[in-house]
């Protein structure tokens, strides 16, 4: 079956015309390379997707229909959060598209004793950030774009955090040991630390607040691939 391209739309979508402007138009336009009268499959982050046509140019953008609902799923029963230390800003991108095909529903980038100075965000690179993750639930086939979080401390994270929380670290429990303590709905966050890890001092606040340590593998992993190993592990046990 011919690959249908899928574009994320914003905005309550149903059958009907659609006029597409900006940022949206360019992309089905020059990026997707798609002409009048040809196919696409367009999303709104509800848990709908519809079949849909290009239409003619129009002044403002481009013209198309939505037609019959092509497909419809609930939420996953957990929302996985992945707090997730900041890097340098290609490293930390790689880790949040990767994240988000893996199946993280809210990311946190996270400021912690041993994160590196200057990390941080700016108005624009949190715009980056957004696209990234729409295109990531574009290319995956998810129904739900996730929400990308500015930046926060990991005390603040933690004292305002209401579920099951796991935090990665290398001296923490067999990986073995951990999926029948996972929660199988509600909320759960994972959380990875930096370059360095997470300072004792941490790791002792976040045990106070009933979180579960847990190491990942054999290997000391980069911060952006234990990121998206942990999101991984936690999905493919159907959570």
């Amino acid at each position: 079956m011919a690959h249908v391209p899928r574009l994320f739309v914003r905005g309550h979508l149903g059958p009907g015309p659609l006029l597409l402007e900006g940022e949206q138009a360019k992309r089905l336009a020059a990026v997707m390379r798609l002409r009048e009268g040809e196919s696409f499959l367009a999303f709104s982050g509800d848990g709908r997707e519809w079949e849909a046509t290009v239409g003619p140019a129009a002044k403002a953008g481009l013209r198309a229909s939505v037609g019959a609902l092509a497909r419809q799923e609930a939420a996953p029963a957990l929302t996985l959060e992945l707090w997730v230390g900041l890097v340098r800003p290609n490293r930390f991108d790689w880790a949040l598209e990767k994240a988000v095909e893996a199946g993280a529903d809210i990311i946190r980038p996270l400021l912690s004793e041993h994160s590196a100075r200057g990390e941080g965000s700016s108005a624009g690179r949190r715009e980056r950030w957004e696209r990234i993750a729409i295109e990531a639930a574009e290319q995956s086939g998810r129904l739900y774009v996730p929400v990308v979080e500015p930046p926060a401390q990991f005390g603040d994270l933690l004292a305002r955090h209401h579920g099951a929380l796991l935090v990665c670290d290398c001296d923490g429990r067999p990986w073995g040991e951990v999926p029948a303590l996972l929660p199988g709905d509600g909320r759960l966050a994972v959380a990875v630390g930096p370059e360095g890890g997470f300072s004792p001092e941490e790791l002792a606040r976040a045990r106070a607040h009933g979180a579960l340590t847990a190491k990942l593998g054999p290997n000391t992993l980069r911060t952006e691939t234990a990121a998206v190993v942990a999101v991984a592990l936690v999905r493919s046990l159907g959570r």
